[in-house]
């Protein structure tokens, strides 16, 4: 660990918590992406949860009060089974695959909207939070990041507030779990420690910083600045696939 590390990842927080907080998601995908430049992606991946953290509680203390409880609560318990397995086969899984099929999944809930048959099998499902949060925690387990959660708001209901909030405060049962999953099976985070500390001072930073920024924010131009962070995540997972198609 560096003293240019110590400067440079704590900014890049920074960074990723005011844009998680104005746009609703993106910070951990920068934070995961500019910290690959800089460190090897075996250790970046268990070390994004963490980075996140003080971002994530901070933003759930700020916006409590506009949490969608009917997607957190079924979300979290979920999250714990897609944790669980998402650790368990870590090391195993072909990046290409889960690249593809995670931008495909973010692309479909983002720009193709509801219709009445979609609803209708909706309905069906019992508890469908309780699914999107396997599904999603287990996707950010292996690659990093989820998205599928952040796709599902975009054609919401919900206000931005509520979006940020339900966001937060579900990603952050996430992150908890994905973060103690990575730790029992023999990540060690004590090296870390001082950049981890130094970046949950960052995030808090950032993510007030964004607050007020939303506040400013219109509705529409919000969804708009939502679906395009989507949009440039799943373009991005597409060509990461190419590429190690390519190089194969």
């Amino acid at each position: 660990m560096t003293d240019s590390l110590i400067i440079i990842v704590p900014l890049i927080v920074f960074a990723g918590a005011y844009l998680s907080t104005v746009a609703g998601m993106g910070g951990g995908l920068l934070i995961l992406a500019s910290c690959s430049m800089i460190l090897p992606v075996s250790v970046v991946i268990p070390l994004n949860g963490i980075f996140v953290l003080a971002g994530q509680i901070t933003r759930t203390v700020q916006f409590y009060k506009h949490i969608a409880w009917h997607i957190t609560l079924p979300f979290v318990p979920g999250s714990v089974l897609g944790a669980l397995v998402g650790t368990l086969i870590y090391f195993s899984l072909s990046d290409t695959a889960i690249a593809l099929i995670l931008g495909s999944v973010m692309l479909w809930f983002s720009w193709v909207p509801a219709n009445p048959i979609s609803r209708k099998a909706a309905e069906k499902i019992p508890a469908p939070y309780f699914w999107v949060g396997i599904i999603h925690t287990f996707l950010s387990t292996v690659s990093g990041a989820g998205g599928l959660l952040q796709s599902l708001m975009v054609n919401s209901k919900l206000a931005k507030e509520n979006i940020v909030a339900t966001i937060a405060g579900t990603l952050l049962a996430m992150s908890l779990f994905k973060t103690v999953g990575y730790f029992m099976a023999g990540f060690d985070y004590g090296e870390w420690v001082g950049i981890i500390l130094l970046s949950w001072i960052t995030g808090i930073a950032g993510t007030t910083v964004g607050k007020i920024t939303l506040n400013m924010m219109p509705d529409e131009f919000f969804r708009k600045l939502i679906k395009t962070m989507v949009t440039i995540f799943a373009l991005r997972l597409f060509w990461r696939a190419a590429s190690n198609v390519w190089l194969s």
